[in-house]
């Protein structure tokens, strides 16, 4: 059984793809995380494993194979373990692939199921929508910052539960930002071009 989902990393200020490719196969239970990650990608592992249980879905006890790709470009940070957890239910069959071949999925996984906030968030969804996706699934903490990219449906989540129920039925609504504030913005003829 095989899932692919679409993330996003982040090296200096740019956002670049990865797929993250998700393999459960007959044999003794394992889980492996392929394709230069960082420490803290080879632990999501744990979190994800935690966050499935806790979210009331069942993990396989099947060979896991996680594999993101392209292998030559190193990932780091833990805004994999959303799309690694949906890549595990997809190949469960609990969410469509076809689904999540529109989008991109990006977020870091606590224990519970909770999505916690990622850095580089920003380049991230500019960079989906040069790829011409639809939508992107991220933190709702970071909501805020990546509400300015026009051009993509952006789906603010807290929880792994309404990840799924969002990519089962399509339905999501996005509550107003609590505390937002307008910013007032000042024009200046002058700039700082003379200045040595």
């Amino acid at each position: 059984m095989l899932a692919k989902v679409s993330s996003m990393t982040v090296i200096g200020i740019d956002g670049f793809s990865v797929e993250v490719e998700v393999d459960l196969s007959p044999g003794l239970p394992s889980f492996d995380v392929v394709g230069l990650a960082d420490t803290a990608v080879k632990e999501a592992k744990e979190r994800v494993r935690a966050a499935i249980k806790n979210s009331q879905f069942d993990f396989p006890s099947h060979r896991i194979v996680i594999n993101l790709a392209p292998a030559d470009l190193k990932k780091e940070g833990s805004g994999f373990d959303l799309p690694i957890a949906l890549g595990i239910l997809c190949a469960q069959g609990f969410i469509s692939q076809q689904t999540l071949n529109n989008g991109v999925v990006i977020g870091e996984l606590a224990l519970d199921g909770e999505i916690r906030t990622v850095r580089g968030v920003l380049s991230m969804v500019i960079e989906a929508v040069q790829r011409g996706k639809e939508f992107i699934i991220l933190p709702l903490g970071n909501y805020a910052e990546a509400r300015v990219v026009k051009g993509i449906k952006i789906i603010p989540i807290k929880y792994l539960q309404e990840a799924v129920e969002f990519l089962q039925t399509g339905n999501y609504q996005v509550e107003p930002l609590q505390g937002e504030e307008t910013v007032a913005v000042s024009i200046y003829n002058e700039d700082f071009s003379d200045v040595r």
